[in-house]
C-alpha cells in the first residue's frame, strides 16, 4: 500500500505556479475574492465529462473482481483507509460558485491519448463515486507511465492521475459524503486562496514497480470491460513489461511535474502518498445518461 514515497508537495507547488498562483497581472485580474478548488484524483478512477448535464463530471472506481488484488480508498491523505469492509461511498461537491458558464473544460493536452467518446456507459458496482460540477480545466501532476495499446501497438506515456480545477467567486466548496463518519473537510495542505480535495485509489497490499504497473495496466481494461464496452476492443492496453530505457525514466524521482517551459523551478518537499497506483483510469466524454 505505501509502495513509495512520492512528492504530493511537488504536485502541489509547480501546479500552481504554471497556472499562475505566481502571475501578480492574473491575481489582480481576478480579484481578492476568488478562491480555487483542486479536485485530485489519484489511481484507478474512470472520469466522464456528461455534455447532456451541462458537462458535469462524474468520477468512479469499479470494485475489483473477486480473487482480484483489492483496493483500498483514502481521503484527504489518510493513512486510515475509507469504506472499509467493502462499504461503497458516494460523496457530491457542491455546484455553488462552481461552473456557472458550464462550458466544456480546458483539457491539458498530455490527457489526448486518453481521452475517448462513448454513448455507452455504465458506472456499476463501484467503491467510490463522485459527483462533480463543470471544472474549469482539466490536467494532471507527477510522472507519467510508459503503456501501448494493443490494438495498434502505440506507445504512449499516461498519467497517473485526474486534476480538476474551479474558479470560485465569493463562495466556498462544499463536499458532502454519504457516510456521515468521514469528515468531508478540505484537505490539511490547503493553503491560502486555494481548497484541495485528495480521492485516492490504490493496491490494499504493497506491490514492486513491476507488479503494481501490471495490476494497474489490467485494471485499466477492466474499467473500459465493464464500464465501456464500446471502447475495450480499441483501447485496451497490452500487458508488457516495460523496457529498461522506459523504467529508468518513468521512476519516482525528484523533478518538477509541469510540462510546460519557462516557468519558476519547483520547489521540492517531501511527502508521502498513501496509496498509488501506476495509471489513471480513461477520460470519457457523452452525450447520454448511463445504462444500468
Amino acid at each position: 500500500m505505501r509502495r513509495r514515497e512520492l512528492l504530493k508537495t511537488l504536485a502541489a507547488l509547480p501546479f500552481a505556479t504554471a497556472v499562475g498562483a505566481c502571475d501578480e497581472k492574473d491575481e489582480n485580474r481576478r480579484g481578492k475574492h476568488t478562491n480555487t478548488v483542486e479536485v485530485h484524483l489519484d489511481g484507478a478512477f474512470a472520469l466522464v465529462i456528461q455534455k447532456n448535464k451541462g458537462n458535469s463530471l462524474l468520477a468512479f472506481s469499479p470494485r475489483p473482481k473477486s480473487g482480484d488484488e483489492q483496493h483500498l480508498f483514502c481521503f484527504n491523505g489518510s493513512r486510515k483507509p475509507e469504506a472499509e469492509g467493502g462499504k461503497a461511498l458516494q460523496f457530491k461537491l457542491s455546484p455553488e460558485g462552481l461552473g456557472r458558464e458550464k462550458k466544456p473544460p480546458e483539457i491539458n493536452p498530455g490527457l489526448n491519448d486518453f481521452f475517448f467518446q462513448t454513448e455507452k456507459w455504465r458506472v456499476g458496482d463501484s467503491l467510490v463515486t463522485i459527483e462533480l460540477p463543470p471544472a474549469d480545466k482539466i490536467t494532471f501532476i507527477g510522472h507519467r507511465s510508459p503503456v501501448t495499446f494493443k490494438a495498434d501497438g502505440r506507445h504512449v506515456w499516461m498519467p497517473g492521475n485526474h486534476v480538476l480545477k474551479y474558479e470560485l467567486h465569493g463562495a466556498a466548496a462544499k463536499l458532502e459524503c454519504s457516510d456521515g463518519s468521514v469528515k468531508c473537510a478540505p484537505s490539511p495542505d490547503s493553503y491560502l486562496g486555494v481548497t484541495r480535495f485528495f480521492f485516492e485509489i490504490g493496491p490494499a497490499r504493497t506491490l514492486n514497480y513491476a507488479a503494481s504497473h501490471a495490476h494497474a495496466i489490467s485494471f485499466f481494461n477492466y474499467i473500459l470491460h465493464q464500464s465501456f464496452p464500446d471502447l475495450e476492443q480499441k483501447y485496451s492496453l497490452a500487458l508488457e513489461s516495460p523496457t529498461s530505457a522506459m523504467h529508468e525514466q518513468s521512476a519516482p524521482y525528484l523533478a518538477p511535474a509541469v510540462l510546460q517551459y519557462g516557468t519558476q523551478p519547483a520547489h521540492l518537499q517531501r511527502a508521502s502518498y498513501i496509496l498509488d497506483c501506476e495509471v489513471a483510469g480513461p477520460l470519457v466524454g457523452t452525450s447520454t445518461a448511463p445504462t444500468g
